[in-house]
């Protein structure tokens, strides 16, 4: 929702502090016991089968962690954009740790399962927040909140890849100048979008400069009757907040005609009850 870049740290990754919200948009993942090795197929051809991939890595860890002499073969159905700035790999990464505990009938604890993801990458510890998260440190200290879930989100894709470690490198971090809202507050729809405009996406306009057509994207949203609209993560893909589901649906509809965009209408969704604790 909102993503600010305080400062580079000695081990190459950025300090930063954003409020993250899980949607109901997702890849589909099956996972099956083989005798040995990791083999990782995708319907996406612009998804690598090899150890860059976090569900490689995330089978990986896991094996080695629980000393389990067996191989994994996990098959990606792909529907969220690769690079796309919506955190596709970590949450698959996440459910595969989730997944091999159920294959193999292993349980383990909430921070054996962190410990693991913090490994993996820094947003992949999210996905076993309760899906409303503020997030600081490189992304993986984590507080729920009670961010509302009463609006709909059309997510716009225009088609093409945005590196994060270049979006990072370029941008200028800046510090925090206000007072952060204490992560138990129950936030409302309307002070949601106020906090969120005020705070902004520190990459945003960093990208946009190389990549002019992410601000045509928000612009075309503004105009189709968002509250508000930004970049998501990195970027390239752009999210509108609307209040109303037809009115979402008609401005995916509008926009889709338009440009070859990659369109969805989502929501914003609850992981885990319980979240962190």
């Amino acid at each position: 929702l909102f993503l600010k870049v305080l400062r580079q740290r000695k081990d190459g990754f950025h300090q930063i502090f954003s409020w993250m919200q899980a949607v109901d948009l997702q890849d589909e993942l099956e996972i099956k016991r083989i005798e040995k090795g990791i083999k990782i197929s995708c319907d996406d051809p612009c998804v690598p089968a090899d150890k860059t991939n976090l569900a490689y890595r995330a089978a990986e860890l896991f094996l080695r962690r629980t000393k389990i002499k067996a191989g994994v073969k996990i098959k990606i159905m792909k529907r969220i954009p690769v690079a796309g700035g919506l955190g596709g790999g970590s949450s698959n990464a996440a459910t595969v740790i989730l997944g091999l505990q159920k294959s193999f009938k292993v349980k383990l604890t909430k921070t054996q399962m962190l410990s693991i993801a913090e490994k993996i990458g820094s947003d992949v510890p999210f996905f076993f927040t309760s899906g409303s998260a503020v997030a600081s440190g490189r992304g993986e200290k984590l507080k729920n909140i009670k961010l509302p879930l009463n609006y709909w989100l059309v997510l716009i894709n225009p088609g093409f890849e945005v590196s994060t470690k270049w979006a990072y490198s370029k941008v200028k971090p800046k510090p925090l100048k206000r007072k952060l809202l204490p992560s138990r507050s129950r936030v409302t729809l309307n002070l949601m979008l106020k906090e969120i405009k005020v705070w902004g996406n520190d990459l945003q306009g960093v990208v946009c400069k190389r990549y002019p057509e992410i601000k045509t994207v928000i612009g075309k949203l503004n105009q189709s009757g968002a509250l508000y609209s930004a970049m998501s993560g990195s970027g390239p893909t752009v999210f509108g907040i609307f209040s109303d589901r037809n009115e979402a649906k008609k401005a995916a509809e509008k926009l889709t005609r338009r440009k070859i965009w990659k369109t969805w209408v989502v929501r914003p969704i609850k992981l885990w009850p319980q979240g962190l604790p």
